[in-house]
Order: structure tokens, then sequence, then C-alpha cells
């Protein structure tokens, strides 16, 4: 008997080296490396097996899926329609990658509709264009968008890397919108050929030597207006008046402190050049600026999009210029009024998926947008040069004309300006009287 078991133990022995030599022969990768251990690397096999109990599982991705539910993208106009082919293509791919069916939903009135359907317990859209001065503080403060913090991701170069997006979607340093990496343009319009004529120099080589200022503005609409032409319409007082401060380095409101600061002096200076302009010099048309590009108008203020209306098919050459720099300021700066920016509204259920879809449906190479923005628009311009001006606009610093987020400021400050503009008030009387109410405008909306 005694012979018998060392003869099964010896069997047993044979059949398990066996079975160890067909595995290290007959398998690859992680299998081959016990075998390898086991014939001389002894100091490996505890250490590789203590690395493999000392890793994390891995997290498994989350799926970012609609489960067939819509994608909802609200604005105030058919986006749908302007869409190109590229653009149409991306769409697909998205609804495809992400399981969704783009909707476009447009409303009138972006924010009113955000607040009445959040209210009623279902927000109209998943993601919604709104302009920045209605948004902050306002909606942030309500609570009618969520803020995005632990949800953007960070390493999406659409929004880790977009400039405009991290400069201008924060409010109290939590981030909120997002928006494409490129600014938008807003300048002057001249007219080249009316300016030619009376043998004013041209404000584009001007500004290209740096000299474009406010003095030689002045200089050039005096002369303008001794011709008989209207030289200069500007869609407001009020914004004329922005304008004007912030192309000198000034502020109407410090957002970092909430403190109405236009009686400071950069300020100061622009609001006795507008007064100026109206009340001594007379050089700002009363007209709507609709006869622009025949000869009657010299310069009027314009964005973008206002090609359509201002050179567009116009019998004259048209150009475009930055705003002409104040005393105070050291570069060409856009000052903006019409920033939007889009939000999630609070009650989205998928916000990461939302963002990741949305992220997707357009161009977010900055150089690349900018090109095919300035590609959009050059059937509607007359020359190079203000194709190069826009270009300029979208690459240079913009200031932010934010005034309308809060509440009452709007009507406080445009009867100032209106005021100033008609002569019933110096500037120093107009903004010392409004300042209590300026401020307390920016409390209320902050809730100080």
């Amino acid at each position: 008997m005694k012979a018998w078991s060392m003869a099964l133990m010896f069997a047993a022995m044979l059949s398990m080296i066996g079975c160890s030599g067909q595995g290290a022969a007959g398998t690859t990768g992680g299998d081959a490396k016990p075998a390898e251990n086991a014939a001389g690397n002894e100091s490996s096999a505890p250490g590789t097996q203590e690395t493999k109990e000392e890793q994390p599982a891995k997290e498994p991705e989350e799926k970012l899926d609609f489960g067939g539910k819509p994608l909802r993208i609200g604005q105030w106009w058919g986006m749908d329609a302007y869409l190109n082919d590229e653009e149409k293509a991306l769409q697909k791919k998205v609804e495809e990658k992400y399981n969704t069916k783009i909707e476009y939903v447009t409303v009138e009135d972006t924010t009113a509709r955000l607040i009445t359907s959040s209210v009623a317990g279902e927000p109209f859209a998943d993601i919604v264009m709104i302009p920045i001065r209605e948004a902050f503080p306002k909606l942030v403060i309500e609570g009618y968008v969520q803020p995005l913090d632990g949800v953007i991701d960070m390493n999406n170069p659409a929004f880790g890397q977009n400039p405009v997006t991290l400069a201008n979607g924060k409010y109290q340093g939590k981030q909120y919108g997002v928006t494409l990496p490129y600014t938008e343009s807003h300048g002057l319009y001249y007219d080249k050929t009316l300016l030619q004529k009376l043998g004013l120099p041209d404000p584009y080589e001007l500004q290209e030597k740096g000299e474009w200022t406010w003095d030689k503005f002045l200089d050039m609409l005096k002369q303008v207006k001794a011709s008989g032409k209207v030289p200069l319409y500007f869609d407001s007082e009020s914004l004329l008046a922005s304008v004007l401060i912030y192309t000198n380095e000034g502020k109407i409101e410090d957002e970092a402190t909430n403190k109405f600061v236009m009686d400071e002096p950069n300020a100061m200076e622009a609001l006795q050049f507008f007064n100026d302009l109206y009340n001594v010099h007379k050089v700002v048309g009363r007209s709507d600026g609709a006869d622009f590009g025949s000869g009657k108008t010299a310069f009027v203020n314009g964005y973008r999009w206002d090609n359509l209306g201002y050179v567009k098919d116009k019998p004259n050459d048209i150009g475009y210029v930055f705003f002409p720099k104040g005393p105070k300021a050291a570069e060409y700066v856009t000052p903006y009024d019409k920033m939007n920016l889009w939000f999630i509204p609070q009650g989205v259920e998928n916000p990461k998926a939302v963002l990741a879809a949305w992220s997707e449906l357009y161009e977010f190479d900055v150089e690349k947008g900018k090109q095919i923005q300035l590609q959009k628009e050059e059937p509607n311009m007359k020359n190079k040069e203000s194709l190069d001006t826009m270009k300029k606009m979208f690459d240079g610093s913009f200031k932010l004309i934010n005034y309308q987020a809060y509440v009452g400021l709007p009507d406080v400050l445009e009867e100032a300006f209106k005021n100033i503009a008609s002569g019933k008030e110096s500037p120093s009387q107009a903004v010392q009287r409004i300042k209590p109410m300026a401020q307390g405008a920016i409390d209320v909306t902050t809730k100080k």
C-alpha cells in the first residue's frame, strides 16, 4: 500500500509539471509571465502580485447617451434655417453618437420663457442662448441656470482652451455660461467715397498707423458738417456715451466690486467729449442712418451683421474701422453690448451629455472659426481692408457694456445720457445726481 501511494503521488507530480509547461508554451501575454517567474525570476512574482492588488479598479466611462430623447436648443431665431452643409453633417454625427435628435426651439424672448417654463417645472430647452446682461446676475442669483463646475469637461478644448468662455462665462468665480471661442465686431462703417471727395484722410490708414484718435475723428466730423453732409449717426445716445467711456479706458460699473464708477476721471473725460459732440460741435445726426452709403452720411456705428444694411448693394465704397482711441487709451478696443452665452437651465437632468453634444456642433478651433466667420462676411463687404479690421476685432480685446444687467440702472443711465446730449445737464451734474440711484440699482440686483 505504501508503494502504491508513493506511485500515485509521483504520477500526480508529473501531471502538474506537464500542465505548467503546456501553459507557458501555449499562451501569450499575461499568462506567460508567471511561468517565467517560476523559471527563476523569484523577486518579480511577489512585486507584480502586490502592484496588481494596489491598483484601484478603473471606473467605467460615463455613457453620454440621451436614450432617444431630443437635445433641445433654445434661441430667438430659426437657427436650423442657417445651417450649411458642413454644419448639417456635424449635426447628423452628433445625433448618431449621442442617440438623440436635435430640436431647435425658437422663442422671441428666451429669458422670459426660461423663467416661466422653469417655474412650471419643465425647462423649455436643454441649452439656451441668453444675452449676458440678462443672465448675470439675475438668472444666477434667482437660481434659474445651473453652475457648470464639476459638470463641464475642461479637458475638452471647446471649454478649457476657450478664452471667451473662460473670461465671460463666470459669475462670482463659478462657471455658468459657454460660447464660441471668438468675439464679435463693433466699430464704425464709413463712406469711403464721400471722404475721398471731401479730401479727407482714410480712417483705415490712420488706424493702421496708430493715429485714429478722438482728435482726428472730431476734425473729420467738423469738415463733413461744413460740407453740408451728416457727420455721424449712432444707434442711441446711451450707446455712444458707453462706447466713448470704454474707448478711453473708463468704466460705468466695476463688476469685481459692484460699485458705480462713472464719476472717475477717464469716464468723466469721455462724457465731456460726448457732450461736446452734441452741444458744442453738433456733429451727431438725428436721422435714422437709412441713407448711409449714398454719400449723405459719413459715419455710422455697426456690428458684423450690419454690413447687410450698410454695405451690401450700396453705390459708394464703404470702409470699416475700430472706434477711435481716447486720450487715455493705449490700444483700439471693441466696446460690445450684444454678447450672448449659452446656459443650461436648472432642472435639466443630463448637463454633461448636453455640453458634450453641443460642443461637437460647432467649430471650436479659434483660427478656423474666425476664418469661417470672415468667409461668410466677405461677399457683403466692399474691400479687403474692412475684412482685415473685422479680423483684428476678432483677435483683439473687447470691453463688455453690461450696465443693462442691473435692474433699474438702464433707466437711470439712459435718462442721464439723454439729458447731457440735449444740454439739460452737464456731465458732472448728471453723474452726481444719479450716483446714489445707480449704486442702489447695483446693490438691489446683487442683493448686497
